[in-house]
């Protein structure tokens, strides 16, 4: 999977999380409704969102390394918090999240940005 491909994957799982935690915050009986939990985990992922849409227009390698270290904590913790709330849709979008950073190790291809 290439490098552009894996940062859409990225956004679009990350917007899929933002989706579920807003849920999982307004509407009755999901067990966490009205608690700061999912809100905390939408912001999360509206971190990751934001995290992806950086790497786009990140020019240097260091720039990357760092955004790439910060999205792959957010993306643990992100997920921790979504397993403790049992939001198990929340859950599997941070793990295709997950894949998408995996893909987006490899880097943009020299001259890219050219």
């Amino acid at each position: 999977m290439p490098y552009r491909t894996g940062l859409t994957v990225i956004m679009v799982s990350a917007l899929v999380a933002i989706g579920c935690g807003l849920y999982a915050y307004f509407v009755p009986l999901t067990g966490v409704t009205g608690v700061w939990g999912p809100l905390a985990a939408a912001f999360g992922a509206l971190c990751l969102l934001i995290g992806g849409a950086l790497m786009i227009k990140a020019r240097s390698r260091g720039a990357r390394v760092i955004l790439m270290l910060l999205l792959a904590i957010g993306i643990v913790l992100t997920a921790f918090a979504a397993f403790l709330m049992h939001q198990w849709v929340m859950l599997a979008a941070l793990g295709v999240c997950a894949l998408g950073w995996i893909a987006a190790l490899s880097g943009p291809e020299e001259g890219a940005y050219a």
